[in-house]
């Protein structure tokens, strides 16, 4: 009976396979993240368990922390090791640290809050870039969402700082042997940001040839000579810097047809518009997942830059389509009678 729970609260434990070749930095940097994350999810998990007298939440709370211990903990670890990584230290149990339901003697230590918080802070950023994106029919309401996102940014910024100054976190291992070298996580951001501007720049180009409108061509040419190209010779030269060769550019697009003609296929402005908005809405996204696993200085500084200038082209965007009564807006609804 307790299996078939396990089962259902972690479908997703029975389906990872053991690596048979080489992983890059990207799955290594998530498997360590996901390693990580568990092991704040039973910390939490069992200091809840044992601060509620109520049994339906214990049975929950043992399940999933049972459930996370054999079934997932075990298997990424193993990942890991097969890979050549020491993985870090597995948290004390706190379910024998006095009864169920006496929450006064079980208590996360300092560096357990620290992780726990710094968890809490980097979903908040995802959530407040996703509510940036999102405000498109209401520039105040946009406007609430930036202000939100700036005070998460300062408020992330200053527990990294906390925390690491007390080694409280467990970052992923260095992507090179070089001192103060980014992490794995960093630099597969860095890598997966690169790839993205390299398709942000292909779309923008083909979006610019596919278009007579000279003011759509405006904002499209903005976005790729004042947004697109600058953020990628800055992800070029942080990763060259590091010792990395970097991919070669696309090849321009640019010119290469008659303004309104990129092939048989002609994409109207209103979907052109649509996808570069979305596109933007999806690089905020990945700004804010990078910008919470960074932990160079450095790194965080550029993602920071690479975020507000994000924001700045998207507003741009979104005024030029509502002048020319071009977004599609999800249904509008109220709570008001």
């Amino acid at each position: 009976m307790k299996l078939k729970v396990l089962k259902k609260i972690l479908p997703s434990s029975y389906t990872l396979n053991t690596a048979q070749k080489p992983m890059h930095a990207g799955e290594i940097f998530y498997l360590w993240d996901a390693l990580t994350a568990s092991y704040q999810v039973v910390n939490i998990g069992e200091t809840y368990y044992m601060n509620t007298q109520d049994r339906d939440i214990h049975i929950f709370l043992k399940g999933l922390v049972e459930g996370i211990q054999l079934f997932r903990i075990p298997k990424i670890e193993n990942l890991l090791k097969d890979a050549g990584f020491a993985v870090p230290p597995r948290p004390a149990t706190k379910t024998l640290q006095g009864k169920p339901g006496v929450g006064q003697d079980v208590k996360l230590s300092d560096e357990e809050v620290l992780k726990v918080l710094l968890t809490l802070a980097h979903s908040l950023l995802v959530l407040d870039a996703r509510g940036v994106g999102i405000a498109t029919t209401n520039e105040a309401i946009r406007g609430v969402f930036i202000d939100l996102l700036k005070k998460t940014i300062i408020a992330h910024e200053a527990l990294m700082q906390l925390g690491s100054g007390r080694q409280a976190f467990t970052p992923p291992p260095p992507a090179t042997a070089s001192p103060g070298a980014l992490n794995l996580g960093e630099a597969y951001w860095l890598w997966d940001q690169l790839g993205n501007r390299h398709s942000t720049i292909v779309l923008l180009e083909t979006y610019i040839s596919n278009t007579k409108d000279t003011e759509l061509i405006k904002e499209l040419e903005y976005g790729l000579y004042k947004v697109a190209f600058p953020q990628l010779e800055k992800l070029e030269m942080i990763l060259k810097n590091e010792g990395f060769t970097v991919p070669a550019r696309p090849v321009s697009r640019i010119k290469r047809q008659h303004a309104g003609r990129t092939g048989k296929i002609i994409v109207r402005d209103s979907e052109v518009l649509s996808i570069v908005i979305t596109a933007t809405q999806v690089n905020l996204d990945m700004h804010m997942n990078a910008l919470g696993s960074a932990y160079r200085e450095d790194v965080r500084e550029l993602l920071k830059s690479f975020v507000f200038e994000d924001i700045d082209y998207l507003a741009k965007l979104i005024k030029l389509g509502n002048k020319r009564d071009l977004m599609e807006y999800p249904p509008k609804v109220t709570a008001k009678v």
